[in-house]
Parts: C-alpha cells; sequence; structure tokens
C-alpha cells in the first residue's frame, strides 16, 4: 500500500475515489436565524479561522477535558499597540461541534477522542477542520468538515467527507497514533494540503510518514515512509508529538517527547522522494526547551506563528480545560531558545 508521492501525477485520477459521499442527512434540529456570510480574508496566517490576520485556537471537548462535548473553537486577539497576536484568545470559546460530524448521533459527543486539525482540506481560501479517530469505534478513520470562514462550521450535511481508515494505514495496516497538516512539504501542487502521520508496531517499528492527496478532498492513498531518525537520532517515535503549521518561511514542525520534557522544531521542512518508495524530510533542527511540561498531559499542542514574527510558536491545551501561549523567540544552533509563556487561563 505504501506509494511514493511521485506517483500522484500519474494516480492522480486512478487512486479509489470511493471517498465517502457525505452521509444521508436525518432531520436536523431546529436552527437559529441564519448569519449573514462572512467576508474572509484570503492570506498567509496558518491557523487563521476567520480571516482576521490572527492565528485561532481549536480543541476538542468530550470526557477527560473539563470542556463539553464537541469542538472549541477560541479567536485569537491582538495587541491594541502592536496589532498582533498576544497568545490570549476570546473567551469562553464557542461549542461549535453542537451538529456532530455528520455521520454520528448529530451531537457533540460524535467528537468525543479525536484529534482537530486546521488546514484548507477543501482547497478553498477559508481552513476547513480535519477530525481523526487514532482509538476507538472509529480508529484509523477521520471526517473532514468544511470551515465557515468565521471561526465556526456549517451544517455538516452535505459539508462533510470521510476518510476510511485503509487510505491512512501503513503497510503493515496500522493506523496513524497522530496526525499533522503536511501542507504542500513534497512541492506537489494539489491545492489541498498533505498529512504527516506517525504509525508502527512493537514487531515492526515506529516511523514518521507522510500521506499524500490525490487532488480531492480526503482522498490521501498509501503513505510515504520518511527515513528521518526522532530529533535525538532515534527511532522511538511512539513516544513523540507532532505539531506543525506554515510560515512564510516553509512548512515547520515541533516535535515533542512528553517522557523525557525535550522539544524541537523543525523548519524549512520539505519532503525528498528518496527514488525506493521511502522519503527523506530535509529540515534545519533547533532545540527548543529542555524538560519542556514533562510528563505532563496536554489535550491539544497546535503550532501557529502567534505574535506575527516569523517565528512558530504554541498553544497547549489541558485536561483540565485551560490554555496557554508558548512564544518562542531566539532559536539558536548551540542551545535552548526563549521561549515565554502566558498565563494559564480557562477556554470556557
Amino acid at each position: 500500500m505504501t506509494k511514493s508521492f511521485t506517483s500522484r501525477r500519474v494516480l492522480a485520477w486512478t487512486a479509489p475515489v470511493a471517498l465517502a459521499l457525505t452521509a444521508l442527512a436525518p432531520a436536523l434540529p431546529a436552527q437559529a436565524a441564519t448569519k449573514p456570510t462572512p467576508t474572509v480574508t484570503t492570506g498567509p496566517v496558518d491557523k487563521d479561522l476567520n480571516g482576521d490576520g490572527v492565528a485561532d485556537l481549536v480543541t476538542v471537548g468530550g470526557p477527560g477535558t473539563r470542556l463539553a462535548s464537541g469542538v472549541w473553537s477560541a479567536l485569537g486577539l491582538k495587541s491594541r499597540k502592536t496589532g498582533v497576536g498576544t497568545g490570549k484568545v476570546q473567551t469562553p470559546a464557542i461549542n461549535i461541534g453542537l451538529l456532530g460530524n455528520g455521520v454520528g448521533d448529530a451531537s457533540g459527543a460524535d467528537f468525543d477522542g479525536a484529534q482537530v486539525i486546521t488546514g484548507r482540506f477543501t482547497g478553498s481560501a477559508r481552513q476547513d477542520f480535519l477530525y481523526y479517530y487514532p482509538t476507538g469505534n472509529s480508529a484509523g478513520a477521520a471526517i473532514l468538515l468544511r470551515g465557515a470562514g468565521d471561526g465556526t462550521m456549517p451544517s455538516p450535511y452535505n459539508n462533510q467527507f470521510s476518510i476510511p481508515y485503509e487510505f491512512l494505514a501503513d503497510a503493515n495496516g496500522n493506523s496513524p497514533l497522530q496526525l499533522a497538516n503536511a501542507f504542500q512539504a513534497d512541492g506537489v501542487d494539489t491545492s489541498i494540503p498533505d498529512l504527516f502521520g506517525i504509525a508502527g508496531d512493537a514487531t515492526n517499528g515506529y516511523r514518521l510518514g507522510y500521506h499524500p492527496n490525490f487532488h480531492a478532498p480526503g482522498l490521501y492513498y498509501g503513505v510515504t515512509d520518511l527515513t528521518n531518525p526522532t530529533p535525538t537520532g532515534a527511532a522511538d517515535w511512539q513516544n513523540w508529538t507532532i505539531a506543525s503549521t506554515e510560515t512564510a518561511s516553509g512548512v515547520a514542525l515541533f516535535l515533542r517527547n512528553a517522557g523525557t520534557g525535550h522539544l524541537y522544531l523543525w523548519t524549512g521542512v520539505t519532503m525528498v522522494d528518496n527514488g525506493d518508495g521511502t522519503g527523506t524530510l530535509t529540515h534545519t533542527q533547533y532545540r527548543v526547551a529542555t524538560n519542556w511540561n514533562t510528563g505532563v498531559a496536554i489535550s491539544t499542542l497546535q503550532a501557529a506563528d502567534i505574535n506575527a514574527d516569523g517565528t512558530p510558536d504554541l498553544w497547549t491545551v489541558l485536561p483540565n480545560g485551560t490554555y496557554r501561549a508558548y512564544l518562542i523567540s531566539g532559536l539558536s544552533s548551540s542551545g535552548t531558545a526563549t521561549v515565554t509563556a502566558t498565563r494559564a487561563r480557562r477556554l470556557a
């Protein structure tokens, strides 16, 4: 099932296209009056859900999060002095997932246990929402929902694309432990982002993978195994968490080991085909911090250039329902960076 990304130009329209058609719509609950169509500003700011030029924060609620089941959207706040993001968000956050994912029970519980990532996954200027289920009844599958362009989602019905687990599994049938937006890191412009994933098993080992998109929303077929070791030179990818963003200088990938507290950043990430069914990520590596939130459970790790200084930053959401921004500066090839944490605040 593993396929090199170069095959996309040939297989773009021969790959399986049985990609879940939108589910039949059950009767919808009563809706409020229709809101005006939002004005969307097209720009390079990743994670900007409402087009105001500032990155926004999204997390999933449900059991163990102290947030009600659903999807919580919190728009980033600008500094009155500088006009750029501060790391603070509008609270209380808004639960935008109350109508469900379009294939479940039409409730916020449809998202319980999911991971959410954002990106232009339908090829438009708006940020969409991709939900991946690493465990549970839907383990290995994902659902893509269009974004409304104002920080919310329209009704999921007729705005939903399902991604079967077969599309994301590796050659050994292992589903990813997690996914991240890979943007166009391989240089093949399909107008729809590719994906990074971590997958494997105890027998065959764990590795970072690259999931190319085949020119259609939700159409990911096969995975290119990447030869890169972890930032510390090991192969224990199952112990790492990834979060990605894109700035003017290209794709950036944070890598966190919760057990050791290591936090690294790869910038200028490019996927290079090795010609043998594998690939390699070229990048510049920075050690951001040591002993960073060691052993701390983090529900959501989201990367974005929060304060528009060209250096990627991080938001965390903890299981107690609080969020915090970590603004990063002073990247160094010989030492750690400067990490400035904002005060922890409740999302809702």
